[in-house]
């Protein structure tokens, strides 16, 4: 895990995978806030994806949909903690609407 304070703004390809919390992602010095913010949306995103493959009753290999659930806001709780404001707006998809920031 500690690979990642190496790597400075440079995105990993699954933030889920090179952070154990949403938290140690927002306490990683080695990031932007920019770039925290960027790699949260994602996660953001790829939760929602989850949510929505279990909606339709597609199996899901990481958790159980609480889980999900209860990752998804601690994400968008670290969001908000970095100065992102909450998405007020009806999303136009199940993945919360616009695209994701990369």
């Amino acid at each position: 895990m500690e690979a990642h304070r190496e790597r400075r703004d440079v995105a990993p390809p699954d933030p889920a995978r090179e952070y154990r919390t949403p938290q140690e992602l927002c306490e990683d010095e080695s990031l932007s806030i920019e770039r925290k913010k960027s790699l949260l949306r994602q996660w953001e995103y790829d939760l929602r994806s989850i949510q929505v493959a279990t909606e339709e009753n597609m199996a899901s290999a990481t958790g159980p949909s609480g889980e999900n659930a209860e990752r998804l806001r601690d994400v968008r709780r670290c969001l908000r903690l970095l100065g992102d404001p909450p998405d007020d707006h009806s999303p136009t998809t199940k993945q919360g609407g616009g695209a994701v920031d990369n």
